[in-house]
């Protein structure tokens, strides 16, 4: 308080025009104000890893609604901000297997698995997963087959019953079908109203005119509320077809317009079409 009554004195004592003042203020502004200028807090600068997962989790909310193209736009983004991080490569390998574009949905999910090598983590696990399924689109069962073992072996993967579905498929394509039909039911140990277990269940049983059992199994998917529009319409297109082998055809009638409704240009949608042309 003394020194600053000292200098509120020194002011009033001299004025601008006296020696040494300007030279005074310049050393008091100097000593005084640089601390003001330098105590701020520092700019923010985005953290490029921080920015990159935001962008990719707007890449994911665009494909879980559907919207495949923007997502890759988005992801692709996210990728060229960081290219070390695993999840935008599992994304992106899932945006381009929906959009058939096989070959860089495999690039990616191999990428993806080669930086996340731990097998118990949540998305090395979806990885392996989104493989077995992509290996079955390229009619490649043997190698999906081997991804959905290790899941199954796995005590730490959440979620058994799709890796089950997925290689009961395979066993499927493979014609291996009693192996195919352990797997779906072991399936449904675990997850009794896993609709692609029990549509997979009803084709094994159609297979093997099972009807009865079949359509059970269809109409358990198809009521499941569980499957797209498209597998819906499948399971129902399917009923139709078992009815027309048993000869009622009023519940074939009834099942083919339901496959036709759900997907009316999907492929099961234009089957049903056909079929009802030549029905009524």
């Amino acid at each position: 308080m003394n020194n600053i009554n000292n200098l509120n004195k020194y002011f009033r004592t001299k004025t601008p025009d006296s020696k040494g003042f300007a030279v005074f203020v310049v050393i008091l502004v100097g000593a005084l104000g640089l601390g003001c200028m330098t105590s701020g807090p520092a700019p923010y600068e985005p953290n490029e890893k921080r920015l990159a997962a935001s962008v990719r989790d707007v890449g994911i909310d665009l494909l879980n609604q559907g919207r495949t193209a923007m997502a890759i736009r988005k992801l692709q983004e996210a990728n060229a901000r960081d290219p070390e991080d695993p999840i935008t490569y599992l994304s992106l390998g899932e945006a381009y297997r929906r959009k058939g574009l096989l070959d860089k949905a495999k690039e990616n999910l191999l990428i993806s698995l080669e930086l996340n090598q731990d097998s118990q983590d949540y998305n090395h696990q979806e990885t392996r997963l989104n493989l077995s399924a992509l290996y079955i689109q390229l009619g490649q069962y043997e190698l999906a087959r081997r991804e959905c073992e290790k899941l199954v072996a796995d005590p730490t993967f959440s979620t058994p019953w799709r890796a089950l579905t997925n290689q009961g498929w395979a066993d499927y394509k493979l014609g291996a079908f009693d192996r195919a039909r352990v797997s779906f039911e072991e399936a449904l140990e675990f997850y009794p109203r896993y609709a692609p277990a029990h549509l997979n269940l009803g084709m094994l049983d159609q297979r093997e005119q099972h009807w009865l059992a079949a359509i059970r199994h269809y109409q358990q998917a198809a009521e499941s509320n569980r499957m797209g529009p498209d597998a819906i319409a499948e399971a129902n297109f399917h009923i139709a077809e078992i009815y027309v082998s048993m000869g009622e055809r009023d519940q074939a009638i009834s099942h083919f317009d339901l496959a036709l409704q759900g997907s009316p240009y999907g492929q099961w949608g234009e089957q049903s079409q056909s079929y009802l042309e030549l029905l009524r």
